[in-house]
């Protein structure tokens, strides 16, 4: 991996990333620490819904413990009176047995039936109202001599309460507890176990793309291409990544062939005026005709130069903005071509005959211009001279068509497949000055704004055709 001043960035391996920032966790141990709280949170909840439910189901069985003995002993005093009924009453109770501990209370607090052979239980003012009638009766906890008991106060004839209590089992709940920690501690460990194995499974995809990454960034190799497998999210992004490493490539490949063919047309006319130039500057005697025709010929190279630099220029600004970024508009088409062809009858030998449509496209009008001008210009070059040059505007459904045609000599077919391709020109296009470029831009401004462009018919007889293809606007 490489930073952004294109120096290798190591990477550190275990749970921390590297580079030259602060360390953080790779996202293998972020995945992996995510899986483990989320199942650390799911074993703690259940072990906790467990003991909870245990509790509860306990407390329901000492409840009914107590409600079953409170019932008998109701069902005693009844029957028997009250005598009878604490005759019933456990003797002696005690805190530490299974059976529960009793005692009766008048509504102004007198125990009348303490709990012999335990501490008294406590009598609050809640008991009270229980024996006084004016509260039902209930079940609490609480301890008694620091033993924690489960309690049953309800009423027990007129003006008296009776309350049970019975020892909580917190024995088996401790024990249940310290099972369920341990089961939720070694379910925690698990999980960061099996947490870290599935995150190196599903990032494997990743670390692969991440691998063909860095060798890109070390080799700059665009022809590399990274392996697809299945039709996941990742896969989806390699395909996308592969896409973006064949534009790179053609990209690469386009920039080093226009290096090399501008590097071939600029060979030719350098090396004549480097020729001419070193005639006019020696000593070699030449007559006044040779030297105006050599001046000539300077000035002429000069100016072939000066079109191919600019449509050079020009060239590698098209190829180098996408079409997302220029400021389009709504232009009209028809403006644009008429200002054109007005710029172009100012030569007494062009004659231009035009029939436009009022036709509205979005796009970059000084781009627009240069495809109507190189159009016009190329047919204006193969033209006999007072032939007529016939531009045509006009709508097709939701395409605006604009159409050049010329009583030139005609394409060879051989060359039909190339005249778009940069620095390309046909035998017979040799004898007629040019860059061979004007075409080529042509296209590339027709392509960016989303036409096309091609040769409708070429005869030697009937001249050639040109017709540029491009959307409506939506005004």
């Amino acid at each position: 991996m490489s930073s952004p001043r294109g120096r290798p960035v190591e990477t550190r391996g275990g749970w921390l990333g590297g580079g030259g920032r602060a360390a953080r966790l790779q996202v293998r141990s972020r995945v992996a620490l995510i899986i483990t709280l989320a199942v650390s949170v799911a074993v703690i909840l259940v072990s906790a819904s467990a003991y909870v439910v245990f509790r509860h189901d306990l407390l329901d069985a000492v409840d009914g413990t107590l409600t079953s003995q409170a019932e008998t002993l109701n069902s005693a005093r009844t029957h028997g009176g009250l005598h009878a009924a604490l005759d019933l009453l456990f003797s002696p109770p005690s805190l530490l047995s299974d059976q529960p501990a009793e005692q009766v209370v008048e509504a102004a607090g007198l125990v009348v039936t303490p709990s012999r052979g335990s501490a008294q239980l406590p009598v609050s003012a809640r008991v009270r109202a229980v024996a006084a009638g004016r509260a039902n009766g209930y079940f609490t906890s609480t301890t008694v001599g620091s033993v924690p008991v489960r309690e049953l106060v309800t009423g027990f004839g007129k003006g008296l309460a009776l309350e049970l209590v019975q020892p909580e089992r917190n024995t088996e709940l401790e024990r249940l507890a310290v099972s369920l920690a341990l089961a939720a501690g070694a379910g925690v460990i698990l999980a960061l176990l099996l947490g870290t194995g599935i995150a190196g499974l599903v990032l494997r995809p990743v670390r692969r793309l991440t691998a063909a990454a860095e060798n890109l960034a070390t080799t700059r190799d665009f022809g590399t291409r990274i392996p697809v497998e299945g039709r996941d999210e990742l896969s989806r992004l390699a395909v996308s990544l592969n896409t973006v490493l064949a534009a790179l490539q053609s990209s690469q490949l386009a920039q080093r062939q226009l290096i090399a063919d501008a590097s071939h047309e600029l060979r030719t006319p350098m090396t004549s005026l480097r020729t001419n130039v070193d005639i006019l500057a020696s000593h070699i005697e030449i007559d006044a005709e040779a030297r105006t025709q050599v001046l000539e010929d300077v000035v002429d190279q000069l100016d072939g130069l000066g079109r191919l630099v600019g449509d050079l220029i020009e060239l590698a600004r098209q190829e180098g903005t996408p079409e997302q970024s220029r400021n389009t508009e709504v232009v009209a088409f028809q403006d644009v071509v008429t200002d054109v062809l007005a710029d172009m009858r100012r030569d007494p030998h062009v004659n231009i005959k035009d029939s436009l449509a009022p036709v509205l496209v979005r796009g970059v009008r000084s781009d627009l211009a240069r495809v109507v001008a190189n159009l016009v210009g190329n047919a204006a070059k193969w033209s006999p001279q007072g032939t007529e040059i016939e531009v045509r505007l006009s709508v097709d459904k939701a395409t605006a068509v604009l159409s050049v045609s010329d009583k030139g000599p005609g394409i060879a077919a051989a060359d039909l497949p190339y005249i778009f391709d940069r620095f390309y020109r046909g035998s017979t296009e040799r004898k007629v000055a040019g860059s061979g470029l004007g075409l080529a831009i042509v296209r590339r401004i027709v392509e960016v704004h989303g036409g096309e462009v091609g040769v409708v018919s070429s005869t030697s007889t009937k001249g050639s055709c040109f017709e540029v293809r491009l959307p409506l606007a939506n005004p």
